[in-house]
């Protein structure tokens, strides 16, 4: 009786560990590929104006992106895109159109035999930003100036066939500038939230 409850248990954990390191991994990306994707969405600037008026104006903006599985639950890679940004209060009026480039490590979980990924991010890089500011019927434009950037994000991509991924984010960006609407008011930074969908392919290089 105790041989076989013991062979029982035993027989159970096996299965049990056999399923755990299974578990979340018939779908995935396989180690040591390669993914590029095109992610498009909106952001929504967090400046001066916007901190007072509270009237917030969702842009659009975009990136491409290429980046290394170097572990079933991680990547390494890096970035660029463009987008828009705007503000307003009362008679001012501001529109940055900015390009960025940048690095990004991610972090993810497998869920339902993974298919589903929870996805975390961190990103950083450098921006050029072209801002302009209208006052009443008065415009005044800026010359391009380059900033840093940091930030991080969280989601859920779903992934077919070990090659299909559709994601979707949400993150929060941080700058070392307090100019995205020319309006320079104390020493905080200006920064924007931005959701993004995107789709992506996996891919391995023959050696």
């Amino acid at each position: 009786m105790k041989r076989s409850l013991f062979l029982f248990l035993l027989m159970s954990f096996v299965s049990l560990q056999g399923q755990a390191q299974m578990r979340g991994y018939p779908f995935a990306p396989r180690v040591h590929s390669w993914r590029i994707g095109l992610e498009a969405g909106v952001g929504v600037l967090g400046s001066d104006l916007t901190k007072e008026s509270h009237d917030y104006h969702f842009r659009p903006m975009a990136n491409l992106e290429i980046a290394y599985v170097f572990h079933r639950n991680a990547a390494i890679g890096a970035f660029g895109g463009a987008g828009m940004m705007r503000s307003t209060q009362d008679a001012f009026e501001s529109n940055t159109d900015f390009i960025q480039g940048g690095l990004l490590l991610e972090l993810r979980i497998p869920l339902l035999r993974g298919t589903t990924f929870p996805i975390l991010q961190l990103r950083g890089g450098a921006f050029s930003m072209r801002p302009d500011l209208r006052i009443g019927r008065n415009l005044y434009e800026f010359t391009p100036s380059t900033h840093l950037f940091y930030g991080g994000a969280a989601g859920v991509e779903v992934i077919s066939w070990r090659r299909l991924g559709i994601r979707a984010l949400f993150g929060v960006t941080y700058t070392s500038t307090d100019k995205w609407d020319m309006v320079i008011r104390g020493d905080d930074r200006d920064g924007y939230s931005w959701m993004m969908l995107s789709l992506h392919y996996y891919f391995q290089i023959r050696r």
